[in-house]
């Protein structure tokens, strides 16, 4: 059985090929080809997923598809966030001649992917008790933009991945620095401020931003013309955040920490999600350093009377990036 997964985010679309006999082992469902492309590449994602196929051509042996998109999905169809793409399961499997296609919120297939992450897949910010329920778990993912998902385990022992939009939600500042965020980019939005303004690459950019304007930190010159010239501008505060080099850059990168961790702790009260919270996303492993450094579990900890109940909830990275396709290809394979 040979199937077609896509995880297709705000900056890249990751493609690959599975052949499986229709097991759902991590060994079965490990792609035999992987492309990475610019989202950016092609108008549709039609487009994309019809050159890979040329590039990697498996004739009449494609009998299923499922395909990771940002945002909600609906009756089969999905107006994707933060791409100019509307893709419809039915008409995207008739164009290519897919038998079965399932489209997917690209975070539900990380969820799915859950029961098949190995212990070198993940680092540990967090513990947790052993003496926990693991029955819920949650995937929170800073990239592009910022996504959210949640996996149960059913009666049937298995797990059952479903999407969220909780990426969406208000940004609820806990401190004296963070209400004069929000108020700043109330300012420059003109617009609700959902939490993705904060927890996404323009995320980061939006506090460095904050930190320079309100004059809590100064942008040298160099640094200014780095980030212009940057693809990615996010990584160039983030990589200085890291290094120190620039000390606006540590300030936006510990900002950034302390609001993730918070909003993890969020998730863990919202699903009861004393499994794990999962971070996910492009951006963690990139900054798992900063993430291991102590403010975000100490944020992530400090929920008042209910501390308990997220003290007992592991906190992970996954470091692979390849997590939404193993849990693409185990939905493709169960259809």
């Amino acid at each position: 059985m040979t199937i077609l997964t896509a995880d297709a985010g705000g900056t890249r679309t990751r493609l690959a090929l599975h052949d499986t006999s229709g097991k759902t082992d991590r060994r079965s469902l490990e792609p035999i080809c992987v492309d990475v492309l610019p989202s950016a590449s092609a108008p549709t994602l039609e487009e994309i997923v019809r050159n890979f196929l040329a590039r990697h051509p498996v004739a009449d042996r494609l009998e299923a598809a499922c395909i990771g998109v940002p945002g909600p999905v609906l009756a089969g169809s999905v107006r994707a966030t933060n791409l100019p793409w509307v893709i419809d399961e039915i008409a995207f499997g008739k164009k290519l001649s897919i038998p079965k296609v399932r489209l997917v919120n690209d975070h539900t297939a990380t969820a799915a992917a859950l029961p098949l992450l190995a212990p070198d897949d993940l680092i540990t910010l967090h513990p947790g008790r052993e003496e926990r329920e693991r029955r819920i778990f949650a995937i929170l993912a800073p990239g592009t933009g910022l996504g959210q998902a949640y996996s149960i385990i059913g009666n049937d022992g298995r797990h059952h991945p479903f999407p969220s939009e909780g990426g969406h939600v208000e940004f609820a500042p806990k401190d004296e620095i963070e209400f004069e965020l929000l108020n700043y980019l109330k300012h420059k939005l003109r617009k609700r401020v959902s939490i993705e303004r904060v927890l996404s690459g323009p995320g980061i950019m939006n506090i460095h931003s904050f930190l320079r304007d309100r004059s809590y930190g100064e942008e040298p010159a160099a640094l200014r013309g780095e980030i212009a010239a940057a693809r990615d501008p996010a990584a160039v505060v983030g990589g200085h955040g890291l290094s120190g080099r620039y000390a606006i850059c540590s300030m936006a990168l510990d900002i950034f920490a302390r609001v993730l961790g918070s909003q993890a702790g969020d998730v863990v009260l919202t699903y009861l999600s004393t499994g794990g919270v999962f971070l996910g996303g492009g951006i963690p492993p990139k900054v798992a350093a900063k993430l291991q450094a102590g403010g975000t579990v100490a944020a992530y900890l400090h929920k008042g009377r209910l501390s308990p109940l997220v003290e007992m909830t592991p906190l992970h990275i996954i470091k692979n990036d390849r997590a939404a396709l193993l849990g693409a290809a185990a939905i493709a394979a169960s259809l």
